[in-house]
């Protein structure tokens, strides 16, 4: 990062100082006064186009979020699930969040990474290539179900399938079926659109993803069978 862009950075942390810091006093103080009760727990990923705070419009205190290359769910137990494990763990046992959301996004560069090939990924960036090893299995089974489709194809209805199996993923995490059997949680899957901003929910019963409008009823619907 070059000069200019870190003292853009510095200048919008003076403003951020002058004018929302200062007119949100109270809810400063109150949260430098100990106060931490996140609603919920969100699992994102890093790309800097998806900020959570930003998209669901959160207040500081909100949210407890949890950003990774893709926004995976390593499977419980394996041996690169610890950050991921630790943050749930805290979230539900120690800020008894109600809440635990997995939010993909569109155009993932880390799923898109996938297309290039795990050994060309494995030879430059190996940390990367076996952070994204769960999702490469899902997204060869996508490319046997949709042979003709091009990259670009598979990767978009990648962002959505990957979901699922993040929240499939919690699952085999002792905290979270302690939780769900005391009806003390609820697990939400969700894929942020890009292209317009949209916010799609999972709804395991039907297997499918909706958009919902302002007073949560769905607008749009499709099925994982038929892509995004």
């Amino acid at each position: 990062m070059g000069k200019q862009s870190v003292h853009k950075l510095v200048v919008g942390h003076e403003s951020f100082k002058r004018d929302y810091f200062s007119s949100e006093a109270a809810l400063f103080a109150t949260l430098a006064g100990g106060v931490h009760e996140p609603k919920a727990l969100v699992i994102s990923c890093c790309d800097a186009r998806v900020v959570p705070d930003v998209i669901l419009q959160a207040e500081p205190g909100d949210l407890f979020v949890v950003r990774n290359i893709a926004a995976l769910v390593p499977p419980y137990g394996k041996g690169h699930h610890r950050a991921v494990g630790a943050a749930i763990e805290y979230a539900i046992l120690g800020l008894k969040v109600r809440h635990l959301i997995v939010c993909g996004h569109t155009q993932c560069g880390g799923l898109r990474a996938l297309a290039d090939g795990p050994v060309r990924l494995a030879a430059h960036m190996p940390s990367l290539a076996e952070w994204l090893a769960d999702a490469d299995q899902l997204y060869h089974q996508i490319r046997t179900h949709m042979k003709d489709a091009g990259d670009d194809e598979l990767v978009a209805h990648l962002a959505y399938e990957s979901v699922p199996v993040q929240l499939e993923n919690l699952l085999s995490y002792p905290a979270v079926r302690w939780a769900l059997e005391r009806d003390r949680i609820e697990l939400h899957g969700w894929v942020y659109d890009l292209n317009d901003g949209a916010l799609k929910a999972y709804e395991p019963v039907n297997n499918v993803f909706v958009e919902l409008d302002a007073t949560g009823r769905p607008t749009i619907e499709f099925s994982l069978g038929e892509g995004p």
